[in-house]
């Protein structure tokens, strides 16, 4: 798998005991039946996709009679006649080159037949041929591409004598699929073929956690009760100094790590990112490990332009509001709850000078896109590091990567308050 998950990735990879314990408590039910489907829910960038990694490493090592498939849908739904193709030569690949080759020739019509038999698969080379067939036609019946699609593991399964492990990150991309004609019921013919795939079983993984949420848990979705939920958490502290010891080129004080916890909250992607900026400031920079300087790479990464947090904050809040509606009014939205968290909607409406109902509809519509979430009543940021990174872009507060700790007092200030 070295392709596919590279030997620094596995050098990073960190803790998640439990999380991988509790897949494989499940995985088992693959083998004793009856097959039980799980989901992974977590922010973004929380390391759900090298969790999966990880998980499908172990069990390539210990059951070479099943085969781990990976599955990207942030890269396969972009119309139905994509996704059948990306569907089938993907579990093509994996059942084949088990990620130790580029895949590129199984995710092209023109030479997924092709690199199928170069890599010995003439049982899966007839099975595919009724769907590359039906892509071939000048207006594919989607319907019949999707069921094929569908039942494609089953196939492949039977065929092989083999049992599959079908892993789907951004799982909740398959509603882009509903947006053409003949596809709107895609959901429903998934849910089908899952009823009858005993040597199959499907873990979703995916970072809008209120749309995926919606596909398994709302009562009118087909998936509804399919999927057992697994949460991945932030690090605790034992993880945070794990994981920042594997970038420091030498471990700092002990009582520095908490410090580091405080201010990422446990989440790998910042842990990384202030990990490596502190290194930057004690190798390079020349600087004695201190409190500051870790709060200086903090501020540094999360407010400059050029920093990672920074690039990650502005990626998550214009995806977010892109999706959601009103833009300019859920700006203003986030602004308050930036300066202050906890305010219900009749608060914010106030602030706002608009009526009770149209800030509830702005607040719902921040909660479906993962910005902020709903308890009591009140409203908070979901992620806390993206509320600093707002309260000071939209008071036009932001620092240069050489910034002096000198500099940074009133910024050292703030930081104390919220974290």
């Amino acid at each position: 798998m070295n392709y596919f998950y590279p030997s620094d990735q596995q050098a990073l990879f960190t803790n998640r005991r439990q999380e991988l314990a509790t897949l494989d408590h499940y995985h088992r039910s693959l083998l004793n039946g009856p097959v039980e489907h799980v989901a992974l829910f977590g922010l973004r960038r929380i390391g759900k996709t090298l969790l999966l990694k990880e998980f499908m490493r172990q069990l390539s090592a210990s059951a070479p009679e099943e085969k781990p498939v990976f599955l990207d849908f942030s890269v396969i739904c972009s119309s139905p006649e994509n996704f059948t193709l990306g569907f089938i030569g993907s579990i093509c690949y994996w059942l084949l080159e088990e990620g130790k080759s580029d895949p590129e020739p199984f995710l092209n019509p023109a030479t997924l037949g092709t690199a199928v038999l170069k890599a010995g698969g003439d049982k899966l080379y007839v099975e595919i041929q009724p769907i590359l067939q039906e892509l071939q036609r000048a207006r594919p019946d989607r319907q019949a591409l999707l069921r094929q699609a569908f039942r494609f593991p089953r196939q492949a399964a039977t065929t092989l004598d083999k049992k599959l492990v079908l892993i789907c990150d951004e799982f909740q991309e398959i509603r882009t699929l509903e947006n053409y004609p003949n596809s709107q019921n895609v959901v429903a013919l998934l849910r089908a073929e899952l009823q009858s795939q005993n040597a199959v079983q499907y873990i979703l993984a995916g970072s809008a956690i209120s749309v995926l949420a919606g596909l398994l848990s709302n009562p009118d979705s087909p998936l509804f009760a399919q999927f057992t939920r697994i949460a991945v958490d932030p690090f605790d502290r034992e993880s945070t100094q794990e994981l920042a010891n594997k970038l420091l080129s030498e471990p700092l004080e002990p009582d520095y790590y908490p410090l580091i916890h405080s201010l990422t909250g446990g989440h790998p992607f910042y842990i990384t990112a202030v990990a490596r900026r502190v290194s930057y400031l004690l190798d390079v920079v020349q600087r004695l490990p201190s409190p500051d300087v870790i709060k200086q790479a903090f501020l540094v990464e999360t407010l400059s332009p050029g920093g990672r947090i920074y690039d990650f904050c502005q990626y998550v809040y214009d995806l977010s509001l892109q999706k959601a509606k009103g833009y300019g009014a859920l700006k203003s939205v986030l602004q308050i709850l930036a300066q202050e968290e906890g305010l219900t909607a009749t608060q914010v409406a106030r602030q706002l000078h608009v009526t009770s109902g149209s800030a509830s509809d702005y607040l719902r519509w921040l909660c479906e896109v993962d910005l902020v979430f709903e308890k009591k009543h009140a409203y908070f940021f979901c992620d806390p590091i993206l509320r600093f990174w707002v309260s000071n872009l939209l008071r036009g507060i932001t620092v240069s990567l050489d910034t002096e700790p000198g500099d940074l007092k009133e910024l050292f200030c703030r930081l104390d308050q919220q974290f």
